[in-house]
């Protein structure tokens, strides 16, 4: 337990810090969406930091961390607080380092950028565009969640169809990290190095800023298209997927009981249908919608750039997490997995779990390439939840089926995207830049004794 004299020294020495001491502001700040998962709830939910602190430059930050130090005070850093394994949740009190004052954009050149990690993935998208740029990866979360924490928790989302996650070597080039050292250093990051940082929920160094590789902008429309079969649907989406003269940002696939929860789309579709998704550029208009007769679609609704900048309402608040976001605020019943498909045998594993779980489990697709171009179909489907015994049951079906599961509902590390075990680089990493363990406590099993 963290001494009060502690922590009443940390303010005493550092007033000149924007500290956040308000009980309402520190619970707020304590959670991200962990929520999403009824198993970490529980778990997670008596969860609090006993200060927040939201430092306005590199040189408060170190001067914090410094101190920290010397007085044995846990941290965990957060930005937007959107992620969904309890990665901003300090598990044993102490400060709650929020970066979003550390939000400048440093340098923008020809398909580069350089920005601070603290800074809303949304005005780095619109800094950007200015420039007729956009980011390669963003999550449906962009609005509220950070640069930094999309690299230190995240994963795919709008954009991966082309470009791949955001791990993709050439997309994050460079980062620099702030040790946790009472003399703290930084270091700057380039090649495989700096993927030892990526989706490490920010245990193994502070993340302070990102230079990332660009797209060229463009202005997509918006699509809903209908396919009577989940043969047609997933048809259309692999050649779509394989389309490398046409242009897209977005592409994801539901069942149309997942889709009858978008419902401030204008929009109807018939029970039992499948429902796809798309961003695709004005100039592919023609081929998408020979494509699209090919397979026996049909479109349900369609929005311009522009409309959606006119109106606010974007299906890219409707895919990845946003899917699930949606289906919640309608049925707080649903949970969802995280979930690999075999590129080759999709249909026949959506078929077999269907087989044996019914209408427990709602599809939803995402479609990504990876850096070697090789095809990855990943999902976020909706789950009804019952209880934890049954939700593991539901995961280790999916696991039998040859679907690998990246386990949304867990806070170890080790047991979410890493696969079971963490690269003796993450564990290095941590030990050298982390010598007292005060970074971001408890979220990994294998310095637990």
């Amino acid at each position: 337990m963290i001494s009060t004299e502690a922590l009443n020294a940390l303010q005493q020495q550092l007033p000149e810090l924007d500290w956040i001491t308000s009980k309402v502001h520190i619970k707020r700040l304590s959670r991200d969406f962990y929520w999403f998962s009824p198993m970490l709830v529980p778990q997670l939910a008596d969860k609090l930091a006993d200060l927040v602190v939201k430092p306005r430059n590199e040189a408060e930050l170190a001067t914090l961390v410094s101190r920290c130090v010397e007085f044995g005070i846990p941290m965990t850093v957060r930005g937007g607080g959107t992620g969904n394994y309890g990665q901003a949740v300090p598990l044993e009190g102490g400060v709650v380092i929020d970066m979003t004052a550390c939000a400048e954009l440093q340098w923008l050149g020809d398909g580069l950028v350089q920005v601070q990690a603290g800074m809303k993935i949304a005005e780095l998208e619109q800094r950007v565009r200015e420039r007729r740029w956009e980011l390669r990866c963003m999550p449906s979360t962009y609005r509220a969640a950070s640069i930094g924490g999309l690299f230190a928790g995240g994963f795919g989302g709008i954009g991966s169809i082309n470009y791949g996650p955001i791990s993709t070597p050439g997309t994050v080039q460079a980062i620099r990290i702030l040790t946790i050292e009472a003399t703290p250093r930084v270091l700057e990051l380039r090649g495989d190095e700096l993927l030892t940082y990526h989706h490490t929920y920010g245990t193994n160094g502070i993340l302070l800023d990102l230079e990332l590789a660009l797209a060229p902008a463009r202005d997509w429309d918006e699509y809903l298209f209908d396919f009577t079969s989940i043969e047609a649907a997933y048809g259309f989406c692999r050649t779509l997927l394989d389309a490398a003269g046409i242009e897209k940002r977005e592409l994801s696939l539901y069942d149309s009981q997942a889709a009858s929860y978008f419902r401030d789309i204008p929009f109807s579709q018939p029970a039992g249908h499948f429902l796809v998704m798309a961003l695709v550029a004005p100039h592919s208009r023609q081929p998408l919608t020979q494509l699209l007769a090919e397979h026996g679609g049909a479109q349900l609704w369609t929005q311009t750039f522009a409309d959606a900048q006119a109106s606010g309402l974007t299906l890219m608040e409707h895919c990845w997490n946003h899917a699930t976001l949606q289906a919640l605020k309608h049925d707080k019943g649903f949970t969802n997995l995280q979930t690999n498909y075999a590129a080759d045998r999709v249909l026949e594993q959506l078929a077999e779990l269907k087989a044996v779980v019914g209408d427990e489990v709602l599809t939803h697709l995402e479609f990504i390439r990876l850096g070697n171009l090789q095809p990855l179909i990943t999902g976020l489907p909706l789950v009804r939840y019952s209880s934890d015994a049954r939700l593991d049951e539901v995961m280790a079906l999916h696991e039998s089926l040859g679907i690998k599961i990246n386990n949304s509902h867990t806070f170890m590390l080790e047991d979410g995207k890493h696969g079971g075990s963490l690269s003796p680089a993450i564990l290095a990493s941590k030990a050298a830049n982390d010598p007292h363990s005060l970074l971001n406590p408890g979220k990994i099993r294998s310095l637990q004794g």
